[in-house]
């Protein structure tokens, strides 16, 4: 088994800088438009369904039809509840997912390699270190954005500061778990260099669509297979993404219902947008959180 987690992790590795790298080169062909363009649909996508399996990932094992409406529901009511609480504090709402993706994605990305890595403060300060890297290059964006949705003005200092300390973090829970993790450093020093240049050149959107596409939902859909089914092969996530496909329609039509309906208030369409971000991140995270413990039990 840890074997196959390793020869998955390497492909995944493999299929993460070619895909890096090939982005890197449509950024200098084509134009900012067509690119915005397929990192929107790339995020429908896979970003969208590779947290649309939740409620299978939560029951599995346990008996169906019965339990996927009960999950279902509940699940939704959480999400509806968590979205109320932040509609009326979208600079919270903001701060929530930032924060709670930090742990996600350095999660996520430290055990493409090896599944069997565990270390909470690690994971939190590596994905701190990706969003302050993406912030830093792009802190006028940033700026606007959050004054935009919340009348606060970030100072230009924050961003430095942001990345000395997770840059420090970082470098300290790599320290202390340095023998868990030292047959994958030079993999993530890679990917990280690639990063930066991601982050460089691309438009804070597509920036942060890249990694999140590439870099976290499709492994992270690799991993949801084989938890589910035993197997990443083609036949499993063909079943993967049958499984998803009504959460993700339902998903859409959301997204679309919402943009016909606040699309003229862009300010107001921004207030509501993270504090839908905030209410899907929780539960997904805590989803996926309980799927990785359950991995390595």
């Amino acid at each position: 088994m840890l074997k196959n987690s390793y020869e998955s992790g390497n492909k995944l590795f493999t299929f993460i800088v070619i895909s890096t790298i090939f982005s890197i080169i449509l950024n200098w062909i084509l134009s900012d438009y067509n690119q915005l363009v397929i990192y929107f649909v790339l995020v429908l996508l896979f970003g969208i369904i590779h947290g649309a399996n939740d409620i299978y990932l939560i029951i599995r094992g346990k008996s169906k039809n019965k339990k996927i409406s009960k999950t279902t529901f509940i699940y939704v009511i959480i999400v509806l509840l968590i979205t109320l609480i932040f509609f009326s504090f979208p600079l919270l709402s903001l701060m929530f997912f930032v924060l709670f993706s930090c742990y996600h994605f350095g999660e996520q990305q430290w055990t493409i390699l090896d599944e069997n890595i565990d270390s909470g403060p690690l994971f939190f300060n590596y994905g701190l270190l990706i969003f302050s890297t993406l912030f830093y290059f792009h802190r006028n964006e940033v700026v606007e954005i959050v004054f935009m949705i919340s009348s606060f003005n970030l100072i230009d200092d924050f961003f430095k500061w942001l990345l000395i300390i997770s840059i420090t973090l970082t470098l300290v829970s790599l320290f202390i778990n340095f023998k868990k993790v030292k047959s994958q450093i030079l993999n993530q020093v890679v990917l990280l260099l690639l990063l930066q240049i991601v982050f460089s050149q691309l438009s804070l959107f597509n920036s942060f669509a890249l990694y999140f596409v590439i870099y976290h939902s499709i492994p992270s859909i690799f991993e949801q297979t084989s938890f589910l089914y035993g197997s990443s092969a083609f036949p499993f996530l063909k079943k993967y993404f049958i499984t998803a496909l009504p959460y993700w329609i339902t998903a859409l039509i959301g997204l679309l219902v919402f943009y016909l309906v606040f699309s003229q208030n862009f300010i107001f369409s921004l207030d509501i947008f993270f504090s839908f971000l905030a209410a899907i991140t929780f539960p997904h995270v805590i989803v996926i959180y309980k799927m990785k413990k359950t991995t390595n039990d």
